[in-house]
Formats: structure tokens, sequence, C-alpha cells
């Protein structure tokens, strides 16, 4: 998962053709496998595996392993069991099995064995047992279960409910003597039972269920701080990189062998072959995704290559909204979204819950547990929101409905749950290595035992007792999408986005509808102030960006050499391959410009909603960020002008608040809101062009209009200008001031008339468009 960087340009022929012979010379594609399930493999085909060993292109290197097994016994070749081994070797192989591994004391045990075979089979030796082979080991494998006495009923699975988890919560913070590397780990476990309470979630959904292969099968899998503080390092040089041809230095190759593509691309650069044609190829666009040093991080919860698969900072978000009862402090919720489940490799989902936003009791609330995280951690990019009294009392800005409070760059990929330090003298939690599962079932499994459970106290039974609440308040589609079950078409349709409030259907208590609602909407982080179009500054960049340069320049070299052929005009060129090389630049110099100006835009905008809520939170407590409130890229919302009096009053009808209209008034106002939208319909409103007005320009110009609009049968007929179009005059869906428009040059209005005329052929007559023209039926030839 992340969003990877990839080359740009055009690679030679030969780079393919080079990858097609290795991809010929190394066959069968494997599948994609999670490593729990390589795992799962290793250790059945290590049963029959002895002092062979396997290519390390096929076998996982614990399979090399010089363990006495059952080949090695009998006499079979491990290298080719797979393809000839018949019904019977296979029979005795499950009973060599039961005899030698004495440990195996469930039917499923054996079952999922023979499941694991059959897809190792199908995978290695493209041997794809026949329904009569399956279904007779199948009945052997029943007779086994019976001879050795495995049991067949599953295991007690306790359902943790809402008193137990009082009761752990009590344990945990009153009575558990135990001691942590430091108290972190101590908030880090009641943080992790409530979430795993109120999302259901699986252990891979929080934490680092990563398997290192080469380890023994009974060992615990450790995390190396240094491999992972390594993978932050790198995660923060990708979100902080420049995307120019500096970033493309290192070598990347398809695969483990092959020509690299920045090889492949050199022989691009280096050679001059036919199918490279012209010089000008699409890789002019090659420097267009050029950042500055300021470029803003992406901080989705899906950007980064997740290398820990465990619950990061930026997998979830903390935001203010104003409550609806006057004098209430805010309501602060947060959004998470779990984006690791199982078997995500093949069925990637993504769900995201809605926590908080009520006067919750402390011992129970989730998102006082993150914010403590977090402030701790000093995580908030906002200064002021280290002072937590500040999230409940800063006021939203007028034409916001919320404020995120956005995480610094540093922490973004951090975990949130962290595994304590290890080694001889280390106390403390680790800055950056993800906690481990293993290490918190052990913190489970002795949290039960303190709180005097009889079975092991394990993540399942918070899962189960979730699953046993939500499927009685709940639809099966928000279930089944809730718990990763299976689904069907349905969930495709289902938004990611949780529509429960399981926290408080967790509690048993009544959800807050308000927060529910409100961080649901699209609109929640909407921000009118958002640049819409390029600065001063970045027009001023746009020009001076060297490719812009580049191609302008050889514009109007080729202008020059068209007029130096003794062309008045450039279309006089036309047909010729000067006029089609002319044409081709210029429009690879529009397209750039379209290009870039777009970039420009969206990393314009994503810098507004990466600093806005920051700068706007900090505004009201520090003198500092108000002074950098406002900034040049910072664009005012535009006040609306109603050029068309129809629109002005389906506004004023439809927008004002109707209370304390009577019955009657309220039936009239509908019928004029109906009447005004059918007029509406028949008018047209042009571009807006030129700044906006001031209010006062604008109040007054409305009323210009409206006067205008009485007055518009007076003042046609009329002169029609040399700057004004015939066309606009006509057209009777235009407000007044559309139809009197004067461009600024005739040429301008001649552009415009000669679109009207394309429709016409040079016999036809065009009728006039002037008001009093159209009233006479007069025309014209074109």
């Amino acid at each position: 998962m992340g969003r990877a960087q990839r080359k740009k340009g055009r690679l030679p022929p030969s780079f393919y053709i080079e990858q097609r012979a290795q991809l010929a010379a190394q066959g069968k594609t494997q599948p994609k496998v999670a490593d729990n399930t390589t795992k799962s493999l290793a250790s059945v085909l290590k049963k029959w595996k002895r002092k062979f060993i396997f290519h390390r292109s096929l076998w996982l290197p614990s399979l090399m392993k010089s363990l006495s097994g059952f080949c090695g016994e009998l006499g079979y070749n491990p290298g080719t069991f797979l393809e000839d081994a018949q019904v019977p070797d296979f029979k005795i192989f499950w009973k060599w099995t039961m005899d030698r591994y004495n440990r195996i004391g469930v039917a499923s045990s054996l079952k999922n064995y023979w499941r694991v075979l059959r897809m190792h089979a199908l995978d290695k030796a493209d041997r794809d047992f026949d329904p009569r082979e399956r279904r007779d080991i199948k009945n052997y494998i029943n007779v086994l279960i019976d001879e050795y006495g495995l049991r067949t009923t599953p295991k007690k699975k306790p359902v943790i409910g809402l008193d137990d988890l009082y009761l752990l919560l009590y344990t945990h913070w009153m009575l558990d003597d135990s001691t942590f590397k430091d108290e972190r780990q101590r908030v880090q476990v009641a943080t992790g039972l409530l979430m795993a309470a109120f999302f259901g979630c699986r252990p891979c959904s929080l934490f680092d269920t990563r398997v290192k292969l080469d380890e023994p099968d009974d060992s615990d899998v450790p995390t190396d701080d240094t491999a992972v503080a390594s993978a932050q390092r790198a995660r923060k040089a990708a979100n902080d990189v420049k995307m120019d041809e500096s970033n493309h230095a290192k070598s990347h190759r398809d695969g483990d062998t092959g020509m690299s593509i920045d090889a492949a691309l050199k022989v691009d650069r280096d050679s001059n072959t036919a199918w490279n044609g012209d010089s000008d190829s699409d890789s002019d666009s090659g420097s267009l995704y050029v950042c500055d040093e300021d470029c803003d991080t992406d901080d989705d919860c899906d950007a980064g290559p997740e290398e820990t698969r465990s619950f990061l900072y930026r997998h979830f978000t903390i935001s203010i909204v104003a409550n609806p009862t006057p004098g209430k402090p805010n309501l602060v919720f947060m959004k998470a979204t779990l984006l690791h489940t199982k078997g995500e490799d093949n069925n990637p989902r993504i769900k995201t819950l809605v926590i908080g936003g009520g006067d919750d009791d402390p011992l129970f609330s989730l998102l006082d547990h993150f914010i403590s995280l977090a402030v701790r951690g000093d995580a908030f990019e906002a200064t002021s929101a280290k002072n937590v009294e500040n999230m409940f009392r800063v006021q939203i800005p007028p034409g916001r409905k919320s404020l995120t409070l956005k995480w610094k760059r540093q922490v973004l990929d951090l975990p949130v749950f962290r595994e304590p330090l290890r080694g001889a003298g280390a106390v403390g939690t680790s800055p950056t290595a993800p906690l481990r599962a293993s290490t918190w079932i052990t913190y489970l499994k002795r949290l039960g035992q303190k709180a005097g459970f009889e079975h092991a106290f394990t993540q399942y039974g918070l899962r189960r007792g979730l699953l046993n609440v939500v499927n009685n308040s709940a639809p099966a589609s928000v279930r089944d999408q809730l718990f990763d079950h299976q689904q069907g078409a349905v969930g495709y349709y289902l938004d990611q986005e949780i529509r429960l409030d399981t926290e408080s259907c967790y509690l048993g208590k009544p959800s807050n509808e308000v927060v529910q609602k409100m961080a649901r909407l699209a609109s929640l982080t909407a921000d009118a102030s958002a640049p819409m179009e390029l600065s001063s500054e970045q027009k001023t960049k746009l020009k001076q960006h060297s490719q812009v340069i580049h191609l302008g320049q050889r514009n109007k070299a080729l202008t020059t050499r068209i007029h130096a052929t003794g062309y008045n005009t450039i279309g006089d060129a036309k047909g010729t391959p000067l006029f089609n090389k002319k044409k081709k630049a210029e429009a690879r110099l529009s397209c750039f410009k379209i290009k870039l100006r777009n970039h420009m835009i969206v990393q314009a905008r994503k810098r507004h909603f990466r600093k806005a809520d920051t700068l706007a939170f900090d505004a009201q407590f520090t003198a500092t960020a108000a002074a950098h409130m406002v900034t040049p890229d910072t664009h005012p919302a535009k006040p609306i002008e109603y050029n068309i009096p129809e629109r002005a009053e389906v506004v004023r009808l439809t927008c004002s608040p109707g209370d304390g209209l009577s019955d009657r008034e309220k039936l009239r106002r509908r019928i004029q809101v109906i009447e005004a939208r059918a007029a509406l319909c028949d008018r047209r409103e042009t571009q807006r062009r030129g700044r906006p007005k001031s209010t006062v320009k604008q109040e007054e110009s409305e009323g210009a209009v409206n006067e205008s609009e009485e007055d518009a049968n007076a003042d046609f007929p009329m002169v029609c200008r040399p700057t004004q179009s015939l066309f606009r005059l006509g057209d009777e869906r235009l407000s007044y001031q559309g139809r009197v428009y004067e461009y600024a040059k005739p040429n301008k209005m001649m552009n415009e008339v000669e679109k009207h005329l394309k429709k016409y052929t040079p016999k036809d007559q065009v009728p006039c468009p002037h008001p009093q023209c159209k009233a006479a039926d007069w025309s014209c030839p074109v």
C-alpha cells in the first residue's frame, strides 16, 4: 500500500524485449500470500523434507532446515513428491504425521494441513487433485480423527461485554501491580482495550503482526528499532521529496533482474532510433510535477508505504465542531480509519468510524485517551492545542463547519501503539517501533489473569462482544462491513465510514446524533477561502518555468521562420510543414501550461487545507499566528453578484428564514419560489469577468440592474457599437448588462461573431440578431 513515484519518459523496445525473455525464463508467477500463510506452509512441508536444499526462488529459507521428516525416513524424493505421489502416499503421510507429532490434538489442525498442502501442490507443482482424490483423502483424515480421538468441538469463546470491560479497566487502573517499561505502556493498554471494544477489530489492524520467516516457528518475532527508524526516515524523505529529475537518481529495476529503468531511459536519451519519433515527445511534461521546498505533506490516511502495517497517527483525525446549543462547549470527535484487515493483500478493505462528541465517562472515553497520547507526544501542529481547554472554547471561523487538528509532519507515520525498549538497562517506550502483537497478547493474558478470568483473555473476546451488540442494532450490511465478513454486492455501495456510533452502542447510551451527522458530512472540512486561481506570485513562477520558456522560444522561432519564408501571416502558411510544426508547438505549449497551472492550483489547495485549520486555531491564542492568518495565498470568498433578477429573487425566497410565517404566508412564498424558478429557467448568465466588486458597489450594481431591466425596452433598438456583438444584443436570455457588454477590441468581438456564424453555410441567409431586425424578420447573406 502506498503511493509510489514512477519514472517519467518512454523506454526503448529493447528494454521490454529483454524483460520478456527473463519472464519466460522465470516460468510460472507465484501467487501473493501472507507471511503467516507462508509460515504455516513451511510447518507442513518440513514434516516430509529432510536434508534437501530447495532453490531460494521457489522455497522459503525456513524449508532449508535439516529436520528428520517423512521423505527421509520412507525414502521418498522430496523434489518430486508432490508430482509423483499417489493417494496412498498422502494417506500414509497423514498417518506418519499423527504418530510423529503428538501435540496435534484438534481435528481442525489436520484439516488445515491438508488444505495448505493442496495449495502448495497447485502453486509449486501445478497439480490440482481431482474431486475423487480429495474426497478419498478427506475421508481418511476423518478416520484418523476418530482413531486418535482428536477434539472436534470448538473451544469456548468468551464474549466480553460492557460489565466485563469495566472489570478489566478497573483492574488495570486500580488493582494491577504489574510494572511496565514506562507508564505510557499502561495508557496504551487502556487505549487498546477501548479501541478493540468500540471498533471490533483484529490485532492486525492496530499492531505489528509481521512474521520473520527466517526465525524458528516457536519463537517470538522481534522488531528492530533501527530498521523501523530507517523506514520512518525513508518515508519522511518521500514526503519531503522534490519531484524533479534529481529524485530519479536511484536506479529502479523491474523485479530482481533485467535492465534498470534508469539505464533504459539513458538509452532512450542517447539513441536516435526511429521509434522515438520527433524529439518533442511527451517527456516534456516530465518536469511538470516540480514542488518547491515547502511542498506540503500528504496527510491522507492511505499515503505512505505502510511498512509497519500498524495504526499510525495519519490514520485518525481529531475535529472540532460548534455545539448547536448556545453557551455549550465545542464538540470534539475523532474519525479513525482502519486500513489493515485480514486478507488485505488480496481483498483490501477500508473503514472509518467516528468516536467521541459527548460528555464521556473518563474511564471509557477513547477520544480522551488519544488526546492524552497526542499531547504527551507533542503531535499537534497547532501549538495552542497543547492546552486541551482551547479545543472546547475555540471559535469556529465564519463559513466553516469544523476545525481539524493537524498532526506534525514528523509524527504522521509514527505508530500510536509502540513497543517497549528491549535490551539490558533499556527503559521507556521506543520512539518508532510499533507494538508487536505478541507483546499485546502478553499484556492481555496477564490482565485477564489479574481480573480472575477462567479462560484466556484475548482481543477476539472484545470483538465478539461488539458483534453481539451490533447484530441487533444495525443492518446486516453494516455488521458485515464492520467485522470484515464476506458480503454481497451491497458492499460495493456502502460508505466507508461506518454509519453507526459503535462507542455509544457498546456503552449502551444514546448516540450523539449531532456529532455523527456532522462527522459524515462531505462538507465537513469545506473551506470557501481555499484558492481556486493562481496568485500573482504563482503566475510569475509559471511564466518563468524552464519548460515554458523553452517551448515558448521554440514557438517564437517557428513564427520567425514562417515570416522569413515570405508569409505575411501564420494563416497564409497553412498546409506547409512549417505551419504544421508551428501548430504543434503552440498546442504543446498550451497543453503544458494548462497542466502546470492545474498542478500548481492543486498544490496551493493542498497547502491551504494543510495550514488553514492550524492558523485559524492558533490565531485566537497567539499573536504570531494571527499575523500569519492572512497570507498571499489566502483567497477570501468572493461576493456573489446577481446579474439576473430572477436568481436574486430565488435566493431571497429560499435562503431567508421562514420562522414566524403563517400557513398562508408559507403557501404564498412557495408559489413565488416556483414562479421565480420557472422564470429563471429561461435566463442565461454569462461568464463573470474581472475582479469582484465591493459590497457597496454590488448593492449599487444590483439596483442598476433592476432599473436597467425595467428600462430595457426603452433602450432597444439601439445603435450597435463596434465593440458590441449583435448576437449578444439579441439574446434575451442574458441579463441587460450581458447583452450590452462591450469587448476590449473589435477583433475580440469578431471572434464571438465568427463562432455564431460557423453553423451557417456561405449560401445561407442569416437572420439578423438585432432586436429591431428580429422584429422586422430581416436577414442578410453570410
